[in-house]
């Protein structure tokens, strides 16, 4: 992850005047503010490098929030809390940038014991979403519990494998069809941990049928092509359910997000598809109508 690269890799403080030793990462600054407390001095780049990071960690911290609030499950609310340390860490630095020159050691050293343990929070947090991202090992995906048997005996559900990669570009804010919406609910239960995975199944067979249906249905417009699109679009949706119902085999919620994401992407192309043709002909209007059922934008 790009936010972990970036809090461990050291990089280069521009602008400072030597010899004053450049700090490459946030431990060597809360190093220097500690020192800079014992001396009972200040130099002068010392409040240009606390601003210098707090416009850094701004930075990396809406990059990573743009993919990251769209995440599900666990590894959200793990960023939510990491977020907040993201700020108060970022509000801190700033304020010291401001308050170094007025040498109240009293509150400096109040601010740099904070730093010090707001830096400690950070890196273990994003230590935690590494390895909670880059697990394979199967868990609760509420309460993270790991034991020997199937299911968690704290939330009653079924371990699974977290998922390692979210597909962030399907969370467009979209009325999705009957159908879908019900998977996607039980999706997001699941994922969070509230519910077992076993509530998918049903809902996942269901909205097979219905595309069977569709395809079914479209067969005699096989001469029109946004016949021929809708069915293509429709096989795309029902690999993404059998890629969803792969967890039923091996407990891999990446399955969960990767078969979303198929479905998800299908739908969206047959909406375009049917938005882009003109309806008025009795054959083009009957394919329309069939596809435009099937990813409905209407919830009633």
């Amino acid at each position: 992850m790009s936010l972990i690269d970036s809090l461990k890799q050291n990089y280069q403080v521009v602008g400072a005047t030597a010899p004053y030793p450049t700090p490459q990462n946030l431990r060597e600054l809360r190093g220097l503010l500690r020192q800079a407390c014992l001396n009972r001095s200040v130099h002068q780049d010392l409040p240009y490098y606390c601003n210098w990071y707090s416009e850094y960690l701004t930075k990396v911290h809406n990059d990573e929030n743009r993919s990251m609030s769209k995440t599900r499950g666990k590894a959200r609310r793990m960023w939510a809390e990491q977020s907040l340390v993201y700020q108060d860490l970022i509000q801190l630095l700033s304020e010291l940038s401001t308050e170094l020159p007025g040498r109240d050691w009293g509150r400096l050293e109040e601010a740099t014991d904070s730093l010090f343990e707001l830096v400690d929070e950070l890196l273990e947090a994003v230590q935690e979403m590494q390895d909670w991202t880059v697990s394979e090992e199967p868990r609760c995906l509420k309460c993270g519990w790991n034991g020997a048997t199937g299911h968690c005996p704290h939330c009653q559900v079924q371990v699974l494998k977290p998922v390692r990669t979210f597909a962030t570009q399907v969370n467009s804010y979209v009325t999705l069809a009957p159908h879908q919406s019900v998977v996607f609910t039980n999706l997001l239960s699941v994922l969070e941990g509230e519910r077992d995975v076993s509530v998918l199944k049903a809902p996942l067979q269901k909205l097979a049928s219905v595309y069977q249906d569709s395809l079914r249905e479209l067969e005699s417009a096989q001469h029109l092509e946004i016949a021929r699109t809708g069915q293509e679009n429709i096989y795309d949706a029902l690999a993404g359910v059998s890629q969803m119902l792969r967890v039923f085999e091996d407990s891999d919620a990446q399955h969960l997000e990767d078969g979303w994401s198929m479905i998800f992407q299908a739908d969206r192309a047959n909406l375009a598809a049917v938005e882009e043709v003109n309806s008025g002909a009795g054959a083009v209007a009957a394919a329309y109508e069939i596809i435009r059922d099937q990813i409905s934008l209407s919830n009633e």
